[in-house]
């Protein structure tokens, strides 16, 4: 019996050594890989976007009376697309892992050319526990942002705002390519409840539209 418990206890061992995962959390659960998927409910002083291509004058007039009066509010839920890889293929047993905090801040493109000029525009904390089942679907973490994009008209017009947000949360707000999500960047620095402890990001993790862990 004790040379089967020791023989167990080294394969164990060797098992660990071999991963290539943090000490700190041995059997990958922070693994996790993250995206943006899509947006939801995304509104500009007031108009909701989600099924609109473009905006009548009264509309425009709206925005513009709301950016003269030095506020341009901005709602939406950006839904982030969360993989965990423990779903047991790797030997060890399948495995939820729980997301218990999340710091973020949300970037804007306000260059509608090549490459990404990057404006801040928000920031926050993501504080519920969220868990992400290892069965290698999709879960989406709901993500509520509010901000005002005033700071956002002091780099670009107001024509080239209201194509941004039409592009980000219009009609057209669920394609994931550079013209729509593309224009979007959330830094990340997740806290992960492991049955080792909580595991923290080394760094913050830049999420846009390819996976990234």
């Amino acid at each position: 019996m004790p040379s089967r418990r020791l023989r167990a206890l080294a394969c164990a061992a060797f098992a660990l050594a071999s991963c290539s995962c943090s000490i700190t959390d041995p059997l990958g659960f922070a693994g996790l890989s993250f995206r943006l998927e899509s947006t939801d409910d995304f509104a500009v002083c007031g108009i909701v976007l989600d099924d609109l291509s473009e905006l009548n004058a009264s509309q425009v007039l709206q925005i513009v009376n709301y950016w003269a009066a030095g506020e341009v509010p901005v709602e939406m839920t950006l839904n982030v697309g969360i993989h965990n890889p423990n779903d047991g293929s790797a030997g060890f047993l399948l495995a939820a892992a729980t997301i218990v905090s999340m710091p973020w801040d949300l970037y804007l493109d306000t260059d509608a050319g090549a490459g990404f000029d990057t404006t801040w525009v928000a920031s926050g904390e993501w504080l519920d526990p969220f868990e992400v089942p290892g069965d290698s679907t999709i879960t989406i973490l709901p993500l509520v942002i509010g901000f005002d994009a005033v700071q956002v008209l002091s780099v670009m017009d107001a024509v080239d705002f209201i194509d941004l947000a039409l592009a980000v949360g219009g009609i057209d707000g669920d394609l994931r390519d550079d013209e729509h999500l593309g224009r979007l960047l959330l830094e990340i620095e997740p806290t992960i409840d492991t049955p080792f402890g909580s595991y923290t990001y080394p760094e913050p993790l830049g999420v846009r539209l390819d996976w990234v862990e």
